[in-house]
Parts: C-alpha cells; sequence; structure tokens
C-alpha cells in the first residue's frame, strides 16, 4: 500500500513537473525568438503561441468546474436518497389520501372516548358509529350518488357529504335509511354479544346504538328520519319539530338547537317554493318506505325498552 502510494506521488509529482517544462519551454522559446532577432516571425507566432496557452488554461477551468460539480452532486445524492427514505410515508399518505381523513379523525375520536369511558366502550361507540355511516355510505353508492367516506368528530358524531344532490325524494330516502338499518344490526349484534360474553359494556353500547338510530329516525330535516319520510310524506316534518323541541328542552344541546332551526327553516322553505317534482313517489314506493321506517322505529323502540327491564332487574336483584 505504502509502494503504491509512493508510486501515486511519484506519478503525480513528474506531471506536475512535465507540466512546468512544458511553460518553461514555451516561455523560452519566445524569448530565443525575440533575442535571435528574428522580430517579425517571432511577433506572428507570438500570438499563436499565447492562445494555444490560454485555451490549456480555460480547458482546465472548465474541467476543475465540472469537477467540483460532479463531486457536489455525489454528496447531494446521499441527502436526497436520505431524505425520501425518510419522507417515504409521506408518498404512501398521498396516495391514501382520501381514506387519511377518515383513518385519523377516526382514531382521534377512539383516543377521546377512550380516556372518558375507557378503551372497550370507546372502541365499541366508534364502531358503531363507523357501521351506520358505511351504511349511508353503500346505500349512496348501490343509488350511483357521490359522496365522500365519513369524517368523525368528538363530541358531535359522524358524517358523510355528498357531493351531488339526490334527483328526487326516493334516491334521498335510500341513502338516509340505510345508516339507521346497519347501525341498527351493529347495535343488535353488540347486544346479542352481551348474552354470550356477559360482558356489560356491550350492553352499553347496544343500548347507546339503539338510542341513536332512534334519535336519527326523529322526522326532521336534515335527520335520516326526516330525509326518509321525503318518501312517505314531507308533511311528517311537521311531527319532527315539536318532538325536537322537547328533546332540547330536556337535553338541553347545541346540536340539538342548530338541527332544530335547519328542520325549521326546511319547512318554510317547502312553502314558500314547493318542489312537486321532487316529491312525487309511487304509493307503492311510499308504503315500502313507511313499512321500513315506522317498523325500525317499533323494533329501536322494543330494543331500548327490553335493555331497560334488564337493567331495572338486575338493580332489584
Amino acid at each position: 500500500m505504502d509502494k503504491y502510494n509512493r508510486e501515486t506521488e511519484n506519478s503525480d509529482f513528474h506531471v506536475s513537473r512535465d507540466n512546468d517544462i512544458e511553460r518553461y519551454i514555451v516561455n523560452d522559446s519566445i524569448e530565443k525568438y525575440i533575442v535571435q532577432g528574428n522580430l517579425e516571425t517571432k511577433k506572428e507566432n507570438l500570438p499563436i503561441i499565447a492562445k494555444s496557452e490560454k485555451n490549456k488554461k480555460d480547458k482546465k477551468g472548465i474541467w476543475g468546474i465540472i469537477g467540483i460539480i460532479i463531486a457536489v452532486l455525489i454528496k447531494l445524492k446521499s441527502i436526497i436518497i436520505l431524505i425520501f427514505t425518510k419522507l417515504k410515508f409521506l408518498l404512501i399518505f398521498f396516495k391514501l389520501g382520501k381514506f387519511a381523513s377518515t383513518l385519523i379523525s377516526m382514531l382521534l375520536m377512539i383516543l377521546v372516548y377512550a380516556k372518558i369511558y375507557g378503551w372497550a366502550f370507546g372502541l365499541g361507540f366508534v364502531v358503531l358509529l363507523f357501521v351506520h355511516e358505511m351504511g349511508h355510505y353503500l346505500s349512496a353508492k348501490a343509488v350511483k350518488l357521490d359522496v365522500t367516506l365519513p369524517l368523525f368528530i368528538p363530541f358531535v358524531g359522524a358524517l358523510i357529504s355528498m357531493k351531488e344532490e339526490p334527483k328526487d325524494a326516493v334516491t334521498e330516502a335510500k341513502v338516509a335509511i340505510g345508516g339507521p338499518l346497519i347501525g341498527s344490526l351493529g347495535a343488535l349484534i353488540c347486544f346479542i354479544l352481551y348474552f354470550s360474553l356477559k360482558e356489560n359494556f356491550l350492553m352499553a353500547l347496544a343500548y347507546t346504538g339503539f338510542m341513536l338510530n332512534l334519535f336519527n329516525l326523529i322526522p326532521l330535516h336534515p335527520l335520516d328520519g326526516g330525509r326518509i319520510v321525503s318518501a312517505i310524506s314531507p308533511k311528517l316534518w311537521l311531527i319532527g319539530i315539536p318532538i325536537a323541541a322537547i328533546a332540547l328542552f330536556k337535553f338541553f344541546n347545541p346540536i340539538i338547537l342548530l338541527l332544530l332551526v335547519l328542520g325549521i327553516l326546511q319547512v318554510i322553505n317547502q312553502y314558500k317554493n314547493p318542489d312537486k317534482p321532487y316529491y312525487e313517489v309511487k304509493s307503492t314506493t311510499r308504503w315500502i318506505f313507511a313499512f321500513m321506517y315506522f317498523g325500525l322505529i317499533l323494533f329501536l323502540g322494543m330494543g331500548i325498552a327490553y335493555i331497560h327491564g334488564i337493567h331495572e332487574y338486575m338493580l332489584v336483584k
């Protein structure tokens, strides 16, 4: 290795010396031309020799710049690779962009409710909300209505947004009823699992699921119930307003107040600007929605009453 280094050093030395000798010869030749008195010939050749020397210096300067650029690029290469490696997760995030808001908001909501009610109930509650909203999502896809994936908001709930309005009341009702149907099924599964696993949080989840889906069936626009009865009779909105008012009086909540205001505005708007073609529904379709709507209310009411009965029995016992 030392031998190789010495040879390399000697090789570099010779190159340097050769360059010095070459410069010496050029300069010496210029002096000889002038000293010997052949001034005309030497003056003619002098610019050519000087130009040659200048070109060599320019070439060396260019190669030096190129060398510096290559060295910089080699150093930057490692930095660029490091950046892309560290930020690779961002590329995955952008690819999953449409799922990211749902996943992040869902995880945030689980953390919030788990902190308050414990992990079992917190996780189960958010899953029930997810099941309800996915009922809306799948129903919307079935009728080819473009909607977003669910977004979860702690202490408010979850929602999906319509990117386009339904073309008629039937389409609106189909999307609306999907949530309570699938959501009630999720609550029923918790209810059944309670008898198998004997875990109290499952009974609490079943009761909460029944209550939330029943609340959503109040015939008040923009609740699910208000949208469903659009295909039965918009006049049912008049029943939803006093129900919401009673709920507001008994359980004061800003969300209920907002829903009540929106419901009243919807009734006023429909009264002033009736859209009869939108609410034209076949009689058989009206009866089908009426059967599903009132049947679901009856089912949820029975579920809540039954759980109340079990709860009272356990207290007495």
